[in-house]
């Protein structure tokens, strides 16, 4: 008897002994947005001291594996995908506080441009002229955020992915080869980028002449090179889809994931392997604003499905030790710095004009090197403007010197755009536009464009060159011919009412413009700017004239000059609802009136005066949210010029500036908000129901100057505007049903309209 106890002692003492070298695998399926599924179930694991040995992952799970295996805990990963800075990474957007204000794009109606190499043929005959995109979301945001997380913890494991905290494996697929690449080794960075690039959704990565995909075209669940390399005692599978399922008819990037995955073997190969998974059906795969509902939903089946985790798993894992080992590893990996840099693809001179965008010379800044944020902003600077684009940054590490060399192959995008859009509308407004934009980049960037806007209502013009020097500090040259016709004969439609007090005229603006610009911060710019032309105007001056009666007309020959502080910083180009606008500017017009009276008139023969008058604006639109689904924003705009009275009273308002806080009274011309000097100002509440899709209502009082004593008290001048639209932001274009109600002569103002597309109107030539 007590032989079969030593017996049996020994045996529960080998057992022990082998339990405790119980080794532990974690598996982590592609999914998208779903991925962060595996985030839930690490925290559960590791809150109850279940050890993770290996990790791999493809696609999303190789990201959620890849940040686990460098040390980030589950915690923060949780702040990284629940952060404003996932919906710049899939969306591929820059960042404003990146962007120059004063290399922003000129507002157009663009909804479509096509890039056009002229060159093309003579580079390859088999190249198309025209360039079509090949991808739908950028990826420059997730380039830039992959070398920033993984970067320092590959140069601290030499490349090698056994040294990292948790030894990691990840699938990418060669697509000329058609196999899955097994990453072990390398550039973690890239391996990780290569693992998540779905087909036609993310540009895929070039290495040695080879294009990789998603890893799970071939393999979305990689638990066998686990298996392989480490023959773990056990995995544990977190599993976030459904499987070789159908896609959503309605979600595009659903539908191209599952025509490029190939069927996955989702099951495990040991009978005490442990599966933890869940389908998701209210989740696309790019729905990351549900992140907490999905990392909670990994942690809660984690949870459930701890009882048998821990029966099958009995070595446990200290949590303070683990934290201890993890920032260990952490704090040993080298700060992102660079000490050199190089830039290739371009040719000499656009090479100079990239290295004066970037200024990242440490030495000309009297410096020893620069971190990884300098080198961000400058490269989101310069991609920014839409014209140059680079592969995957290749980030080299230097035992010596314990810094790194940052090497960035650019291309220059096809130099020619086509641009085509406008706006289809309820009202005169039904608009086409065409542009064309050439740009040539040497040691300066030269812009030439031509912008062509018709409609029934307003019309323009606009052919100018933009020159870009880069200096010490920037600095743009800008000179155009530019031409706006308005035709008010059209601006009725939209009215419910029975009376408008609209005033009828044509007004035709034709100038030549030059200036000079360069920006005072990230945010704002100073402009100086000339104008010469001719304006004219075409009215009657009863209101019941006759069809052979010959309009008045006036025409005004000038030259002025505008200084110019502004910023803008709003998310929309039309209907915004975030950021600033703002403006300061002071001017001053001097011409000649020709005045010619038409048969309503009872002057006689042709006046001819001098008109000259000084000018002052200030302009500030602000919007900031109060909670999740409302925002408010505000409006504030005054105006001043000592303008003189011309020839017939009506000229005056016609030239004067004009109140126009919505996109709506643009379209009309209303007697009672023009006036040489003004003050207007407004709230604006909007109800939003998605960050695309919302109510914005506004309200605006309007006081117009009393020089002349004609108009009465404060109370009888003012005037208001009522303003609500149904509004969604399409890829394209805003949608929205407007209502307007305007508060003058007559209470009849009353108008609702529809729009989709946009409404850009030029500056006029008297600037205000």
């Amino acid at each position: 008897m007590t032989y079969i106890k030593r017996i049996i002692a020994l045996f529960m003492v080998f057992c022990a002994g082998s339990v405790s070298a119980q080794r532990v695998g974690l598996v982590l399926s592609g999914g998208g947005a779903k991925g962060l599924y595996h985030i839930g179930v690490i925290r559960a694991l590791e809150e109850n001291g279940i050890p993770i040995d290996y990790v791999a992952g493809t696609s999303m799970g190789a990201i959620i594996g890849g940040l686990y295996a460098v040390g980030y805990s589950p915690e923060e990963m949780t702040d990284i995908f629940c952060s404003d800075q996932i919906g710049y990474w899939m969306s591929g957007r820059i960042e404003d506080k990146y962007i120059l204000y004063f290399k922003k794009a000129r507002p157009s109606a663009s909804m479509l441009t096509l890039r056009i190499d002229p060159e093309a043929r003579q580079k390859n005959s088999n190249q198309s002229r025209l360039h079509i995109p090949t991808h739908l979301i950028p990826s420059t945001q997730l380039d830039m955020a992959f070398v920033e997380f993984f970067a320092g913890p590959n140069a601290e494991c030499g490349g090698n992915f056994d040294k990292l905290f948790v030894p990691f494996r990840c699938i990418a697929t060669d697509a000329g080869a058609r196999k899955e690449v097994v990453y072990r080794h390398g550039d973690l960075s890239k391996a990780i980028r290569a693992s998540m690039t779905i087909p036609l959704v993310f540009r895929p990565l070039k290495q040695d002449s080879t294009l990789l995909y998603d890893g799970g075209i071939y393999n979305n669940f990689p638990w066998q090179v686990l298996e392989e390399d480490f023959a773990p005692d056990i995995l544990i599978g977190s599993k976030c889809v459904s499987g070789n399922s159908k896609p959503d008819e309605e979600n595009v990037v659903e539908q191209i994931s599952t025509l490029t995955m190939m069927h996955t073997d989702y099951t495990l190969p040991g009978e005490e392997d442990i599966l933890i998974e869940r389908v998701f059906d209210d989740v696309g795969m790019l729905d990351f604003a549900k992140a907490e509902y999905i990392i909670s939903r990994g942690y809660s089946d984690a949870i459930d499905a701890m009882p048998t985790i821990r029966e099958r798993i009995r070595r446990r894992v200290d949590t303070v030790a683990l934290d201890a080992r993890r920032a260990q590893f952490r704090q040993a990996e080298p700060l992102l710095r660079f000490d050199e840099y190089e830039i290739t693809g371009l040719n000499e001179h656009q090479t100079d004009y990239v290295e004066q965008m970037l200024r990242l010379d440490p030495k000309s800044e009297g410096k020893e090197d620069f971190d990884f944020e300098q080198f961000r902003s400058g490269y989101f600077k310069m991609l920014s403007e839409g014209d140059i684009e680079g592969d995957f940054p290749q980030v080299t590490y230097n035992d010596t010197t314990g810094r790194f060399k940052l090497t960035l192959n650019l291309h220059t995008k096809p130099s020619f755009k086509v641009m085509l859009g406008g706006n289809i509308s309820s009202t005169s407004m039904n608009q086409a536009y065409v542009g064309l934009e050439y740009k040539r980049i040497g040691r300066s960037a030269q812009t030439y464009w031509m912008d062509g806007y018709i409609s029934a209502l307003y019309s323009s013009a606009q052919l100018g060159e933009r020159v870009d020097f880069f200096f010490k500090k920037p600095l743009a040259l800008e000179y155009s011919l530019n031409y706006n016709h308005f035709n008010y004969f059209k601006s009725d439609f939209g009215g419910l009412g029975n009376k408008n007090d609209l005033f009828y005229n044509k007004f035709g603006d034709l100038y030549f413009a030059t200036g000079l610009s360069f920006p005072t911060s990230r945010s704002t710019q100073f402009a100086v700017r000339m104008h010469l032309g001719r304006d004219h105007f075409r009215y009657y001056n009863i209101p019941n004239y006759l069809d052979e009666d010959v309009m008045d007309h006036c025409s005004f020959l000038f030259v002025g000059a505008q200084v110019e502080f502004d910023r803008n910083g709003l998310n929309y180009l039309m209907y915004p609802t975030r950021g600033v606008r703002q403006s300061i500017s002071a001017i001053y017009v001097s011409g000649r009136e020709n005045y010619y009276p038409g048969t309503t008139s009872s002057i006689t023969g042709l006046r001819q005066h001098n008109r000259h008058w000084f000018g002052a604006r200030f302009l500030r639109e602000n919007y900031f949210p109060l909670t999740k689904w409302l925002t408010l924003g505000y409006l504030l705009e005054g105006v001043w010029t000592n303008q003189p009275t011309f020839e017939n009273p009506d000229v005056p308002n016609l030239v004067s500036p004009a109140f126009t806080p919505t996109h709506h009274s643009y379209l009309v011309y209303l007697e009672d908000f023009r006036s040489r000097s003004f003050v207007g100002g407004g709230l604006m509440p909007i109800f939003e129901f998605s960050s695309r899709f919302y109510w914005k209502n506004s309200v605006f009082a309007f006081l117009p100057d009393d020089i002349n004593k004609t108009k009465g008290s404060v109370r009888k001048r003012m005037r208001y505007i009522f303003n609500s639209s149904l509004v969604y932001q399409t890829p394209i274009g805003p949608v929205a049903l407007t209502f307007s109600k305007y508060d003058a002569t007559s209470n009849h103002n009353w108008f609702l309209t529809f729009n989709f597309g946009f409404t850009i109107f030029n500056r006029k030539g008297t600037f205000y």
